[in-house]
């Protein structure tokens, strides 16, 4: 653990437990925040069978694979902004510690040590089942999410679901 995940707020399981349930299905940020933590607390609060926790090393390799997925909904919420962009994830080239997305529309630079955590998440948001991987900084925060697709009835991809699974074994036999 580091310094910034000892500075970061901590709620009491009281007070977490109040926020989960007063809005079990809202996104964990807005729960973080009704509970004065972070989004990290929310997500280990979480039951067993809703969330898969990884260290953060694996995030090149998850991002790897999910560039094979097809379209997904990459997420940035900072709270005053939620960002989405559904579109393909082309991978991306490893330079100066940063992991970096290439195509379009998504591109930038990630951080590869700032991640913390990798999180393999199955819970309700918004009453709407969904999966995805979450991945975590230091501070608690979420750094970015991705999200699996949907077909034009709104249901997730079955073929998604399956690379999900997949990935979250390999990735949980290697960290073992």
């Amino acid at each position: 653990m580091t310094t910034d995940m000892l500075d970061a707020p901590v709620a009491t399981p009281t007070t977490l437990a109040e926020a989960l349930a007063a809005n079990p299905t809202a996104a964990l940020e807005d729960i973080a925040r009704s509970a004065g933590t972070t989004p990290l607390a929310v997500l280990e609060a979480l039951p067993a069978d809703e969330v898969t926790h990884l260290p953060g090393h694996q995030m090149t390799a998850a991002l790897d694979d999910i560039a094979h997925w097809g379209e997904i909904t990459f997420i940035v919420n900072t709270g005053p902004v939620i960002l989405e962009v559904k579109a393909p994830f082309g991978g991306g080239t490893i330079a100066q510690g940063m992991y970096n997305p290439k195509g379009k529309p998504i591109s930038g630079h990630l951080n590869i040590a700032a991640c913390a955590r990798v999180a393999f998440v199955r819970r309700k948001l918004f009453s709407m089942e969904t999966r995805s991987v979450q991945f975590y900084g230091q501070d608690g925060r979420c750094l970015f999410k991705v999200y699996l697709g949907r077909d034009e009835k709104r249901q997730l991809l079955a073929d998604q679901m399956a690379a999900f699974d997949a990935l979250e074994a390999r990735l949980m036999a290697g960290a073992e």
